[in-house]
């Protein structure tokens, strides 16, 4: 169990040194408490994140709620909840009310209190002494805490408006909470925002192109494009991507931050509430480790492959350019093959996606002998330029990749 948990029901409140900002009548009622929060992570639809940091984050969401006047086991409903954002974001912001940063009304913010009495090595943060890198950084995921929390919230109360109301009430009550959703969530660090909604589940067709160009020279120094040759090979690929959180912000320093549980532990009931299935992804790795070829990636994704592509499943294309060679570009290359190219079939893979709706997504690979010479030669050559880079006199993307509509 962890420590703080522990010692809510071991030790009496005065004796705990994680009081120094909360109010003892805070503390008193979340102490007698504690194994409700413990009966409540039991039942959530949500692995692989340990229930105490789960406990602990319903301790922190608890003390947010008392510390600005509501209670904390109650569920919200629209009125309460508009009530409790705005009283939250007001005193979150509260430094801001002269128009600079004060660390003196940094310190005094009944908010960030909370941060400095989980995390009683962080009191003198906010101390001339401290760095002001190291300050920004933990202040900053503690602010993302708080959105986290607020957007938690959001998510169950829209659960209550669905269960509980008239059509008309219903839709204009959901209306406005889609809208504090979207305001609030857009306050997130970019690497936490898209931890919310990134589908972790996605099925590729992933496409190797070969093609190569002929020429004929029309005088000792012009050539004139006479055809090229493109050669397709096709495999589908199911991706379980890793459910890690991104901690990082721009500038902002490599580990993580003191409220790294607590985060990951928010997000991924967010998750759940939003229906992203986390939870059957496991159960679907057995399933599909049994049947298909796995590879894991370098940042722990895992590839489930359908078959190994054979040789007779090559595609080939010829394509005339002596009538018209503004054909040759990388777009009409691009729109050749996939137009040419048998779609793939993903009925291997469908009898394991029950209740998972994974993102689709298709890739190009293209290969070419030499492509100085058959890359420079596209007519829309000056417009995708700038995506190359040039390694050992040859253009690839490897770096940077092109990304195409359709």
């Amino acid at each position: 169990m962890n420590p703080i948990l522990y010692k809510f029901k071991t030790m009496k409140t005065m004796k705990t040194k994680i009081i120094n900002f909360i109010p003892l009548s805070v503390l008193s009622t979340l102490n007698s408490q504690s194994d409700c929060f413990l009966n409540l992570v039991s039942c959530l639809p949500v692995k692989k994140i340990k229930k105490e940091e789960m406990a602990l984050f319903f301790v922190f969401r608890s003390i947010l709620l008392k510390t600005v006047g509501f209670n904390p086991y109650q569920n919200l409903d629209v009125k309460t909840l508009e009530s409790f954002i705005g009283v939250v974001l007001k005193e979150l912001y509260v430094f801001k009310s002269e128009g600079f940063v004060s660390r003196e009304n940094m310190e005094q913010n009944k908010i960030f209190s909370i941060f400095r009495s989980f995390y009683p090595e962080t009191k003198d943060i906010f101390s001339v002494k401290k760095p002001l890198v190291s300050m920004s950084f933990e202040l900053e995921h503690f602010h993302n805490l708080v959105i986290l929390t607020i957007l938690y919230e959001i998510e169950k109360t829209m659960k209550l408006v669905v269960c509980g109301l008239k059509t008309d009430d219903k839709k204009e009550e959901m209306c406005f909470l889609k809208n504090e959703r979207s305001l609030i969530q857009k306050t997130l660090s970019g690497g936490i925002r898209s931890s919310l909604s990134k589908n972790r589940l996605v099925l590729l067709k992933r496409l190797y192109v070969g093609f190569d160009t002929e020429y004929i020279s029309v005088d000792s120094k012009t050539n004139r494009l006479l055809c090229y040759t493109t050669a397709t090979l096709s495999e589908s690929i199911l991706k379980i991507r890793d459910a890690s959180v991104d901690f990082s912000v721009k500038d902002g320093l490599v580990h993580l931050p003191k409220t790294a549980p607590l985060i990951r532990s928010v997000v991924s009931l967010i998750r759940a509430e939003r229906g992203k299935n986390d939870c059957l992804l496991d159960d679907l790795k057995e399933r599909l480790s049994a049947e298909f070829d796995e590879f894991t990636l370098n940042n722990s994704d895992l590839m489930f492959k359908s078959k190994k592509p054979k040789f007779e499943d090559i595609q080939t294309n010829f394509i005339d350019l002596r009538q018209d060679q503004s054909l040759y570009s990388l777009k009409n290359l691009l729109d050749l093959i996939l137009k040419k190219t048998n779609s793939i079939d993903f009925d291997c893979f469908n009898s394991h996606l029950k209740n998972l709706k994974p993102t689709i997504k298709q890739e190009c690979i293209l290969l070419a002998h030499f492509t100085t010479a058959d890359v420079s030669s596209f007519a829309d050559f000056n417009e995708i330029k700038t995506n190359f880079t040039v390694l050992s006199k040859s253009f690839l993307t490897m770096d940077k990749g092109l990304s195409f509509e359709n």
